[in-house]
């Protein structure tokens, strides 16, 4: 193909690639997450509470900026973030060797954790034959240990980026997933199991 046929090419697909009306809504699903560390069988029973969703009310997930300043925004496909999130969470735990149970219907369990969504950012920047992604986040898990009555606070902050040359919102969707993946892994590595309650992981000692 000679070079200025595939220059109109190219700028032929941005221009209909960037003819979403603006103001448009993109529903983004929140991806199954999956731990990669090996399963653990742990005694101990795990009830989680929903997320608690601190963004503002008005808040979407996110948004696209397009060549001419136009906007397409994003939001959450079947449900809220925090029934997404609390989910895939409980999901983790329970591959992870947890026995886990939303908080509503876990009965009496040993550990009750309270998480909450401090900040969900996902963007979208068109530029010339590339369009950006990022994900930013930071969570808040608040650990109640039945045995001993202690409580162990943790706060998470993690983010991702990624690019192509098209906008397309399955990646979109699977670098979330990579961000919330990687988010409840450092929870994880930040806590032990020491008999019926979850702590604070010890360092190890140098030998």
């Amino acid at each position: 193909m000679k070079p200025w046929c595939l220059t109109g090419f190219l700028m032929a697909v941005l221009f209909i690639s960037g003819c979403q009306a603006p103001g448009q809504i993109i529903k983004l699903r929140i991806q199954h997450v999956e731990s990669a560390r090996e399963s653990n069988e742990s005694p101990l029973t795990v009830a989680v509470s929903p997320f608690d969703d601190k963004r503002p009310t008005s808040e979407h997930l996110g948004m696209r900026y397009r060549g001419g300043g136009s906007k397409t925004y994003f939001d959450v496909m079947d449900g809220t973030l925090s029934q997404r999130v609390t989910n895939s969470f409980v999901d983790f735990l329970n591959q992870a060797g947890f026995s886990a149970a939303p908080a509503n219907g876990a009965g009496s369990a040993n550990v009750r954790i309270e998480p909450a969504i401090q900040k969900f950012k996902v963007g979208a920047i068109d530029e010339a034959l590339a369009t950006h992604f990022e994900v930013d986040t930071i969570m808040a898990f608040t650990v109640h240990n039945a045995a001993d009555e202690s409580t162990v606070r943790i706060s998470i902050g993690v983010g991702g980026t990624d690019h192509d040359v098209f906008f397309n919102e399955k990646d979109l969707e699977k670098l979330i997933a990579e961000v919330l993946t990687q988010g409840f892994e450092e929870f994880l590595e930040k806590v032990e199991v020491q008999g019926e309650v979850l702590k604070f992981r010890l360092p190890e000692q140098a030998s």
